[in-house]
């Protein structure tokens, strides 16, 4: 005899809906992702998390050319990185 299908097993009746996050929570996980997605060398945000333990810089840093304008943001302010190791 086959398994049930899996879609079978989850009751949308009795599902609840997702709670939403506070806004300590949401400038919590900014500040977290601020972290992992700007650059030490050159303080430039991007819209992707860097490869900080490896690298310890953006790639343009390391291989030491200018990125395109579009790529990044200029932060306002240095940002501290606390990521827990």
């Amino acid at each position: 005899m086959p398994p049930p299908d899996p879609g079978f097993l989850l009751r949308v009746d009795l599902a609840r809906p997702k709670r939403t996050p506070t806004l300590a929570q949401e400038l919590a996980l900014d500040h977290a992702m601020a972290a992992r997605s700007t650059c030490p060398k050159c303080s430039r945000r991007y819209d992707f998390c860097l490869p900080l333990r490896t690298v310890g810089s953006c790639d343009p840093c390391a291989q030491g050319y200018e990125p395109t304008p579009g790529t990044y943001v200029l932060s306002p302010m240095p940002v501290a990185h606390r990521l827990a190791a």
